[in-house]
């Protein structure tokens, strides 16, 4: 469906100018209403090759600015409180794009993050389901669960949680130190090799063996052997008269 002519037109018409293409992302996600449904429209392009990953980046911008929106205008039909909100989720989303579209070098962080999950994915397929319950779950917990020993009001609670956050952080630099230079890298990407080469033993046993006994049972009407499932008894009683004979016919030879 995407190739020739039409991948090289969406080649070309999102090969445009990143400013553009924020109010792009934005006009579109207005309209659908739903940012989520931007991103995943495009993300499987970006897969494919049809979209370079470097004009998705403005696109996503300008989507997570457009789905604020929505919530504005509904915030203006609401209270003073729903308005600001909707308005710090906007002035968020804006002040992120100041910080880091316009700096080239700050532009190449997450680029480059997309790139190294894209890399990891690619070589195993559960690393994206790890990377949600991770990232979304286990890290949203811990946090939240530092905030309330902080806020809790009690003496107790925070100086529990500024130790844990002590300790995290040293677990934090740890984790960098065993990454960059006690080889951390390399052995999760092992590990992730491993993975992914025991899920496609496990998805493709069936057929691998499957085939094998059919080369099984060629090899056998070729070469004419007997078959395994031929009863022992029934091999015995027919080479039994001729073991039978050969005993009379020793035994007339001596008399």
């Amino acid at each position: 469906m995407l190739l020739g002519m039409s991948t090289r037109i969406i080649y070309k018409s999102t090969n445009i100018n990143g400013y553009l293409a924020m109010l792009i992302g934005c006009a579109l996600t207005i309209l659908v209403q739903s940012s989520s449904i931007t991103t995943s429209t495009f993300t499987p392009l970006v897969g494919l090759g049809v979209i370079r990953l470097e004009q998705m980046y403005p696109l996503t911008l300008g989507a997570n600015i457009g789905t604020t929106i929505t919530a504005l205008l509904a915030a203006l039909l609401s209270t003073t409180e729903a308005l600001q909100v909707a308005l710090s989720h906007l002035f968020f989303n804006v002040s992120g794009i100041i910080v880091y579209y316009p700096i080239p070098l700050l532009r190449k962080v997450p680029l480059h993050a997309a790139r190294q999950l894209g890399r990891a994915t690619r070589i195993w397929r559960g690393f994206p389901i790890m990377y949600i319950i991770v990232m979304f779950f286990l890290l949203e917990l811990l946090l939240l669960g530092l905030s309330a020993l902080f806020t809790n009001g009690a003496i107790g609670l925070t100086v529990l949680g500024s130790m844990l956050t002590i300790v995290l952080f040293f677990l934090l630099l740890w984790a960098v130190y065993w990454w960059r230079w006690q080889g951390g890298k390399d052995s999760c990407y092992n590990c992730m090799v491993q993975r992914q080469k025991r899920h496609e033993v496990n998805k493709n046993l069936p057929e691998d063996m499957e085939y094998l006994k059919n080369k099984i049972i060629e090899l056998q009407e070729h070469t004419g052997l007997i078959d395994d499932d031929v009863d022992a008894n029934d091999v015995d009683e027919k080479f039994k008269p001729d073991i039978e004979d050969g005993s009379e016919e020793n035994t007339a030879d001596t008399a």
